[in-house]
């Protein structure tokens, strides 16, 4: 796992654990929280749902966990 897939994990585990599962936030709201260059971002998301460890709603503007990844934040 990289170093910016685990501060999404960490960013959405924090929001599970402040709202409640599943720790969804806005995909512009993960990016702009994040140190890191937009695509970075964007690209270790992307890498996180392949891996099955977010999801995304319909419109795919909204990212959370699944409970594999908030295992994986831990």
């Amino acid at each position: 796992m990289t170093a910016e897939e685990r501060q999404i994990l960490q960013l959405l585990a924090k929001e599970w654990n402040l709202k409640g599962p599943p720790g969804i936030l806005d995909v512009s709201d993960v990016v702009a929280a994040l140190p890191l260059a937009p695509s970075d971002t964007l690209a270790a998301l992307k890498h996180l749902f392949e891996k099955g460890l977010t999801d995304m709603n319909s419109l795919k503007t909204s990212v959370f966990l699944t409970p594999e990844g908030y295992a994986a934040a831990e």
